[in-house]
C-alpha cells in the first residue's frame, strides 16, 4: 500500500475542534438520507396502488427496482470518488441532488393504466420516469458520506462504516413510521410536499458535511488499500445477495401459505435493515462468532417453520423470522467482518449493492416465470449451505443438489417418487456422515433438507390438484374427494368453491341463503345490466338469467383462465357463458366502460391486501356514475382482520347513498366450505331502490360516525380499519 501526504498543516486542527459537529452533521445527513429513501417507498406505493392494487408482485418489482437504483448510486458514487477531488465531489453532488428537485413533488397521472398480463415493465418505466433521478441522487449519498468522512482527517476517520449503522437506522425508522404516524396524519399530497421539503434541507446539510471533509483533506495522510481481487467482491456479493434473496422468499411465503395478516411484510424487512445496524455498528452488540454458533438453530428453526403452521401459524411466522433474521446476521456478520479499508468503501458498497440486485432479482423477476410454486425460499435457505463455513464444498454442493431436485421435478424427466427418494438418499448418507464426524452444522443443514423434501412430498401427495402463480399471486386449487367439492385459494384466502359432478351452483360467500341471495330476490327480477369487480370462479354468475348481460371486472388474467378456460371449475362457463371478463383494474375499467349498470358487486376485499383504491369517495363516485338511476351496489366485506362498514357507512352520505348491512351466519352444522360466514353491505340512493330489503330486520341501516376519517385517494388511514 502508498502513503499520499497533503499540505496546509493549518486545516487539520480547525476540524478536529469542529469534530463533534462534524460527527452529528455527518450522522444527522446519512440518517436523513435513508429515511427519505425508505418514506417515499411506501409513498410511491400508495400512489400506484388505485393502478395496480396492492399484490405481492407490485412490491417485490418495486423493490428490484429501488435495489437496482441503490446500485446505480452506489456505482455513480465510486466513479465520483475515484475520479475528481473532494471538493469536486461534493460540487458534483450538489449539481446531481438538484437536479433530482426538478422530479418534486413527486407525483403519478391518474391517467396511467397498464394493460398486460404481467405489468412488470410499464411498472418499472413509470418508477424510472418519476423517482429515478431523484432516489439515485439519495442512493449516492450514503457511500459519498462515509467516503469524505473517511478522508477528513477526523479522529474517527479510520472506519467510517459505523455511519452506515446510522444510515439503516435511518431506514429502519422511516419503515416503522410510515404506517404508524405519517399514513394516518398526512395525505398523500402532504406528503409529497412534506418530502420535498426534507429534500431540499437535505441538500444544505449534504453540502455542509462535503465543506467539513474538504476541509480537512489537504491535512491528511491518505492510505491506499491494495485493489480488492475477485475473489473478495464475489465474496461480498455472495453475502449480499443471499439475505437479500431471503428477504423476499420469506416474506412471500409467511403472507401467501402460513398467515395472511396485513402489514405482515414490514416484519422481515425491519429485521434486514436492523442486522445492518447491528453488524456495522462502533461496537456490535451480538459478537460476530456467538451468531455463527447459533446457525445450526436457525437452520432447525426454518426446518420447523414449515411444520408449525397446522400448530400455530404464529409460532410457524417466529421461527420463519428468527431464522432469516440470524442468517441475515451472519451474512452481513461476514461482510462486517471482511469489509476493506476506507480507501475502497466506495467499492465495497458497489459490490454490496450488486449482490442485493442480483439477490432481489432472481427472487422477484425471474422465480415467478421459472416456478409455478413459491420455491425460491427453500432453495435459498438450501443456498445457504454454500456460505456457511462447512467442512466440504462437496458437502454443500449435495446438500443444494437434495432440496433442488424434488423442487425442480416439473422441468425434469424423472417421476416425483423417484426425486424424493433420491434427494431423501443424498441426505441420509451426509447425515451418517455428520454424526460420524460431530459436525453439527452439516447436521442441521441435513434436518432442513430433509424436512423441505418431505414437506414438499406432503403437499403434492395431499389434495392439491394444481398450483400456479402470475404477477399478482399465487394460486392453489384442492380436491375434497370426501365431500366431492373443488375449491381455490389465493395464498390462504378462499377464492371460490365448486361440487364436483352436479349442476354449479352459488357457494360459500355467495348462497342464496345468505346477503347476496336477499339483494338477488330483491332487486335481481328488475336487473337487465349486472357488473363484478372480483371473479374469483364466477359463483355469482349463477344468479344469471339468459336476458341478463353479466361483465366480471378481474385484475388478473391467471383467475380468468382459472375459471373459465382449465376445466377445473365450470360454474362461470354453465351459469353465465355470455358473461364478458375485462382484465385489468376494475375501477378504471368500469369508469372507461360506458356501461349503465342495475346492480354492481365489489368483491375483491376478503384479503389482508386491501385495495384501499375500491374503498374511497372518489371510487363510489366512478361507481355512481357506472350505476342506472335506481341502481344498487353490493359491497362483499367479510374479512379475517379489517372492518370496512365504518367506512362505507362514512362515505355512503357524502354521495347521497343509503347503507344497509348484515352478518350472514349458517345453521350449526352447516360444512363452512359450501354455505360460510359473510358480510355485506348494499347502497343505494333511496331506501325504495332496495325494495324489501330496507324493512328486512335482518339488514341493519348503516350511519356514519363523526370519529371515523373520510377514506379518498389522496387520504387513507388503513390501521384504523384493523379490528
Amino acid at each position: 500500500m502508498t502513503i499520499e501526504t497533503m499540505s496546509a498543516p493549518d486545516a487539520r486542527p480547525a476540524l478536529e475542534r469542529a469534530g463533534p459537529l462534524a460527527v452529528v452533521v455527518f450522522t444527522l445527513s446519512l440518517f436523513s438520507s435513508a429515511f427519505l429513501l425508505f418514506w417515499i417507498e411506501p409513498l410511491f406505493a400508495r400512489l400506484l396502488l388505485p393502478h395496480l392494487g396492492g399484490s405481492q408482485g407490485v412490491w417485490a418489482t418495486c423493490l428490484v427496482f429501488f435495489q437496482a437504483s441503490l446500485l446505480i448510486g452506489y456505482g455513480y458514487a465510486h466513479l465520483l470518488a475515484r475520479a475528481l477531488s473532494p471538493r469536486n465531489q461534493v460540487l458534483a453532488q450538489f449539481v446531481v441532488l438538484a437536479v433530482g428537485a426538478l422530479f418534486l413533488p413527486i407525483t403519478l397521472s391518474a391517467n396511467w393504466n397498464p394493460q398486460a398480463d404481467s405489468p412488470v415493465l410499464p411498472l418499472l418505466g413509470i418508477l424510472v420516469a418519476s423517482l429515478g433521478w431523484p432516489f439515485c441522487a439519495l442512493s449516492a449519498n450514503a457511500p459519498l458520506l462515509q467516503n469524505w468522512f473517511a478522508r477528513s482527517g477526523h479522529a474517527r476517520a479510520s472506519n467510517p462504516y459505523f455511519l452506515y449503522a446510522a444510515s439503516n437506522a435511518g431506514s429502519l425508522a422511516a419503515l416503522l413510521a410510515y404506517p404508524f404516524l405519517i399514513e394516518p396524519n398526512i395525505t398523500l399530497g402532504g406528503q409529497s410536499q412534506v418530502w420535498a421539503y426534507l429534500y431540499f434541507a437535505l441538500i444544505g446539510a449534504v453540502v455542509c458535511a462535503g465543506l467539513f471533509a474538504a476541509r480537512g483533506r489537504e491535512a491528511v495522510a491518505v492510505e491506499h488499500a491494495a485493489a480488492s481481487s475477485w475473489r473478495a467482491r464475489l465474496t461480498w456479493l455472495a453475502y449480499a445477495a443471499l439475505p437479500s434473496s431471503l428477504l423476499l422468499g420469506v416474506t412471500g411465503y409467511v403472507t401467501t401459505d402460513v398467515a395472511s395478516f396485513p402489514l405482515l411484510w414490514i416484519a422481515p424487512l425491519a429485521l434486514y435493515l436492523l442486522t445492518f445496524v447491528l453488524t456495522f455498528a462502533a461496537h456490535p452488540p451480538l459478537p460476530h462468532r456467538l451468531v455463527l454458533r447459533a446457525l445450526p438453530g436457525a437452520i432447525l428453526l426454518a426446518a420447523a417453520g414449515f411444520w408449525l403452521g397446522p400448530l400455530s401459524i404464529w409460532a410457524a411466522v417466529g421461527a420463519h423470522f428468527l431464522a432469516f433474521f440470524l442468517i441475515a446476521m451472519a451474512c452481513h456478520g461476514e461482510m462486517a467482518r471482511l469489509r476493506p479499508q476506507a480507501d475502497r468503501l466506495t467499492e465495497f458498497y458497489f459490490w454490496m449493492s450488486l449482490g442485493g440486485v442480483v439477490g432481489g432479482a432472481l427472487t422477484a423477476l425471474v422465480s415467478p416465470l421459472v416456478f409455478k410454486e413459491i420455491i425460491e425460499y427453500p432453495l435459498a435457505l438450501g443456498l445457504v449451505c454454500l456460505l456457511l463455513p462447512l467442512r466440504s464444498p462437496r458437502d454443500s454442493a449435495l446438500l443444494v443438489l437434495a432440496i433442488a431436485i424434488p423442487l425442480i421435478e416439473p422441468l425434469a424427466p424423472f417421476s416425483f417418487t423417484l426425486s424424493i427418494g433420491l434427494s431423501l438418499w443424498i441426505v441420509a448418507m451426509l447425515l451418517f456422515a455428520a454424526v460420524a464426524k460431530r459436525d453439527i452444522m452439516i447436521a442441521a443443514a441435513c434436518v432442513l433438507v430433509a424436512s423441505l423434501v418431505a414437506h414438499t412430498f406432503y403437499i403434492r401427495a395431499g389434495d392439491v390438484v394444481w398450483r400456479g402463480r402470475s404477477f399478482y399471486g399465487a394460486y392453489t386449487v384442492t380436491e375434497n374427494k370426501t365431500a366431492k367439492y373443488r375449491v381455490m385459494f389465493h395464498g390462504t384466502t378462499l377464492h371460490g368453491v365448486e361440487r364436483i359432478g352436479v349442476k354449479p351452483e352459488a357457494l360459500t360467500y355467495y348462497s342464496p341463503k345468505g346477503p347476496l341471495g336477499d339483494v338477488m330476490r330483491a332487486v335481481g327480477p328488475r336487473a337487465e345490466n349486472i357488473g363484478a369487480i372480483g371473479l374469483g370462479v364466477g359463483s355469482e354468475a349463477c344468479f344469471a338469467r339468459p336476458d341478463q348481460s353479466w361483465t366480471f371486472y378481474e385484475i388478473d388474467p391467471l383467475v380468468g383462465k382459472l375459471a373459465a378456460q382449465s376445466g377445473l371449475f365450470h360454474t362461470l362457463t354453465s351459469c353465465a357463458p355470455q358473461a364478458k371478463l375485462v382484465y385489468g383494474d376494475g375501477r378504471l375499467n368500469l369508469a372507461h366502460s360506458g356501461q349503465k349498470l342495475d346492480i354492481l358487486i365489489l368483491d375483491a376485499f376478503s384479503s389482508d391486501a386491501i385495495p384501499i383504491h375500491l374503498m374511497t369517495r372518489e371510487a363510489f363516485a366512478t361507481y355512481l356514475r357506472a350505476l342506472k338511476p335506481h341502481g344498487v351496489i353490493m359491497a362483499h366485506i367479510t374479512n379475517r382482520y379489517f372492518n370496512l362498514a365504518p367506512i362505507i357507512a362514512r362515505i355512503a352520505p357524502e354521495d347521497g347513498l343509503v347503507a344497509y348491512e348484515r352478518n350472514f351466519h349458517p345453521p350449526a352444522g352447516t360444512d363452512m366450505a359450501l354455505v360460510s360466514l359473510s358480510r355485506w353491505v348494499v347502497l343505494a340512493r333511496d331506501p325504495a331502490d332496495l325494495g324489501a330489503i330496507a324493512h328486512d330486520p335482518n339488514w341493519t341501516r348503516l350511519r356514519a360516525q363523526p370519529r371515523t376519517k373520510l377514506w379518498t385517494d389522496d387520504f387513507a388511514d388503513v390501521l384504523s380499519a384493523l379490528e
